[in-house]
């Protein structure tokens, strides 16, 4: 496992803690709806602060499925974001914009297919373009 991931402006940061779920943990029945989603991805910026114990979170915005229903689903229309949840704190040991702080930290959320790890492919491109240096929460120990 490699604890660095690459930020927009190639600054690598270390990953201080990973919490991964199912998306749709809970769903006992039916099938996932947009409006369903659109919850699941309020609640998860807020799952991510409290984790992280950070206010600012970086969503990588997930694509959505439509599944296929024959008729229509009285519910909602059925879209599904892909199967896992991940969270994860990150920081970096400098700061870019209050010298008076001790360090740089970012809570980044994304959808992906599996478990951790390997991060997928297209996620790390994303991750990759985070303006990291300007969204960035600065710290102090």
């Amino acid at each position: 496992m490699n604890d660095i991931l690459v930020v927009g402006e190639g600054i690598e940061v270390n990953i201080k803690s990973i919490k991964q779920r199912l998306t749709y943990d809970g769903l006992l029945e039916g099938l996932p709806t947009k409006k369903l989603n659109e919850t699941i991805l309020i609640g998860i910026k807020e799952d991510a602060k409290k984790f992280c114990q950070l206010d600012e979170v970086y969503l990588i915005e997930p694509l959505q499925k439509q599944i296929k229903y024959d008729g229509e689903y009285p519910f909602g229309d059925p879209y599904e974001l892909p199967n896992v949840i991940c969270i994860v704190e990150v920081s970096y040991y400098t700061t870019f914009r209050d010298e008076s702080k001790d360090y740089s930290g970012l809570g980044i959320i994304w959808f992906q297919e599996n478990f951790l790890f390997p991060i997928e492919d297209a996620i790390l491109q994303k991750i990759k373009e985070i303006p990291f240096t300007k969204i960035c929460q600065e710290l102090n120990y």
